[in-house]
């Protein structure tokens, strides 16, 4: 008869050899189960149709980065087209598209660093992505466009002109860096410019220096009114708040809503590098944070990301439509179908104000697909024509 030492001696040999089969069955079943659901998880083949009855479709997106991993690792393996597949379906449908360029571009090698802890930096060849992605203006007002000093911001406001994308919050003095964009589409004449509220140490132009264009209000007060007296539609890129920040600070709100007054129509807010919720105010368009675009960024909440677009009917009728979206490998990815439900619910709780599930919500947003929609309410310019226009 076996001891009782004896007999655990054995249970442990055999549970030994038991542990290493089902181990291994385990490990396999984890491994076709990933296969399985990242084989789900692939978004269908993009169709974005114009709707006929829309005047002006603009899409709006946030911080893109083409540096680092991005271009290290994604780009020599994928090429840019791979970082744009899934948003350039909705940018060729759209008649203006807008975004927040976060790095600049540099042409030269050994530029002085600015005194700060992460520099980013790209090559030309983003410009020319931007420009065949279908991205009309990007603002540089960021902390980020001195990172190589005045030349990298030289640098990247000469690709860009080359390319013909307009710049807007950065140049080489304070008046170039105060400039505004006009575009005239389909009769809607809209003016974009952008400010800063992050201000690392000598970023800032002045009237004899270069850099980026400040939030004040003896900026951007008399720039609001210009931009309002010679276009249809404003819209104010603003980089704000805290990084890694869900919520929108009073600082921001104030600001919001003192650009709105001023006579801006859409606030297009970035730098957390997570999404912010959408407010409206007086028929203005606040988006806190439109969160990261392209970016290389891995904790999930930056890789959250959305493609809003507002959108202005024949019948006078303005709406902002929000596109879920996801980063993988820099790439934003459309978050549809059933395996991303719990993700784009989460998206959607986070971009839009309101408690979810509630009658506030539905009588406020309205879901279609995979998007959801909000009505603004009419707008002047959206009758036929408009006295901008030329």
């Amino acid at each position: 008869m076996l001891t009782w030492k004896q007999r655990m001696l054995r249970f442990n040999k055999r549970h030994k050899k038991k542990a290493v089969l089902h181990t291994s069955i385990a490990a396999v079943i984890t491994f076709v189960g990933i296969i399985l659901l990242n084989m789900l998880d692939q978004p269908e083949a993009i169709q974005v149709k114009k709707n006929p009855q829309d005047q002006l479709t603009v899409s709006l997106v946030g911080d893109m980065m083409f540096g680092r991993n991005i271009q290290d690792v994604v780009i020599p393996n994928k090429g840019y087209d791979y970082l744009f597949e899934y948003a350039t379906p909705f940018f060729k449908v759209s008649d203006f598209v807008t975004a927040n360029f976060e790095n600049p571009i540099t042409l030269g090698e050994n530029y002085p660093k600015a005194d700060k802890y992460i520099h980013l930096n790209t090559k030309p060849e983003a410009a020319t992505a931007v420009k065949k992605a279908g991205i009309s203006v990007v603002s540089l007002a960021n902390n980020h466009m001195k990172d190589f000093g005045k030349q990298g911001l030289v640098d990247t406001i000469k690709t860009f002109n080359k390319v013909d994308v307009d710049t807007v919050g950065a140049g080489s003095d304070l008046g170039n860096a105060t400039k505004i964009s006009y575009k005239t589409k389909n009769g809607v004449k809209i003016a974009t410019l952008g400010i800063s509220d992050v201000l690392p140490k000598g970023f800032g132009a002045q009237k004899n220096r270069s850099g980026i264009a400040l939030a004040k209000p003896s900026i951007f007060f008399p720039l609001v009114a210009k931009a309002k007296k010679n276009a249809d539609l404003v819209i104010v890129h603003v980089h704000w708040g805290l990084e890694y920040d869900s919520s929108y600070h009073p600082r921001q709100k104030d600001l919001a809503h003192a650009l709105i007054d001023a006579g801006a129509d859409i606030i297009v807010g970035h730098h957390p590098h997570v999404l912010e919720s959408v407010e409206v105010y007086k028929n203005g368009v606040i988006f806190y944070s439109l969160g990261n675009f392209i970016f290389d960024q891995g904790w999930s909440r930056t890789r959250e990301s959305v493609l809003a677009q507002y959108k202005i009917g024949r019948d006078g009728k303005a709406r902002i439509e929000i596109h879920p979206m996801y980063i993988r490998e820099g790439r934003p990815r459309p978050v549809t179908g059933w395996t991303n439900v719990y993700r784009r619910e989460k998206i959607f709780a986070q971009i839009t104000d309101e408690m979810m599930y509630t009658n506030k919500w539905n009588q406020v947003w309205k879901r279609e697909g995979d998007k959801i929609i909000r009505e603004i309410g009419h707008v002047k310019l959206a009758t036929g024509g408009n006295k901008h226009a030329k």
